[in-house]
């Protein structure tokens, strides 16, 4: 008689115990789920956002709904949740169709000097994560020049890098002593920001789209549905 007493009694015990464990258990696992999932979701608005924010530059800005332009996802992240570095993204987006004008008109009249004519003219940009400005120029140049006129002209434009250089080296010189006068702020315009600009002379717009392809960022933003730079 006393033993069924006192297995009852075990078994309560037991069930006591277990289920206390049980709870515990419970509560250790429940914050850390529950973080998974706000993590989950934060990381998900994110992504929504950046996504957002692409699709807004490639319907407001022709450029971008060309191809013409690249963009690493790093700096489109930090732009996309920052209203300042959005106006200056989209502040120098806005500036693109005047400086490929300027520079199809420099390049146009550079060749006419040499009695060539610019018959194609193809802009790229690429913006790095840390908001620096890349430009590659592709062009196809006709001319009707004899052998000595070519090698004249190959003279003249040594000549005329050599003098770029020296140019560039007392440009150089320049900033750096007036440095100190510049104010180097958020007040800075992309106007005033250097941007290099690379230029290469193809035989035709088939090789410079196949180039193109081979110049995207390795962190280049890329939305879905992709889109072809050449586009």
């Amino acid at each position: 008689m006393a033993i069924s007493g006192i297995g009852n009694n075990y078994n309560n015990v037991y069930e006591g115990a277990y289920g206390t464990r049980k709870n515990e258990a419970l509560k250790q696992t429940e914050p850390k789920d529950t973080m998974s999932v706000q993590t989950g979701n934060m990381r998900d608005d994110g992504e929504k956002a950046v996504s957002d924010y692409y699709s807004y530059l490639q319907k407001n800005y022709d450029c971008m709904s060309k191809g013409n332009v690249t963009i690493s996802g790093e700096y489109l992240r930090k732009c996309s949740g920052d209203s300042q570095k959005a106006k200056e993204l989209e502040d120098f987006l806005k500036r693109i169709p005047e400086l490929e004008k300027r520079g199809y008109e420099q390049l146009s009249a550079q060749n006419r000097g040499l009695g060539g004519t610019v018959t194609y003219y193809q802009q790229t940009w690429s913006i790095g994560r840390d908001g620096s400005i890349q430009s590659t120029v592709y062009s196809v140049t006709e001319t009707e020049m004899t052998n000595a006129e070519r090698m004249k002209k190959n003279m003249d434009e040594r000549l005329e890098k050599q003098k770029d250089k020296k140019e560039e080296e007392e440009k150089v010189k320049e900033q750096k002593e007036e440095k100190a006068e510049e104010k180097a702020g958020q007040e800075i315009g992309k106007e005033e920001q250097e941007i290099i600009v690379k230029y290469v002379k193809v035989e035709s717009g088939l090789e410079a789209k196949a180039m193109m392809q081979k110049e995207r960022l390795e962190d280049g933003y890329y939305h879905y549905p992709k889109f072809d730079i050449n586009v």
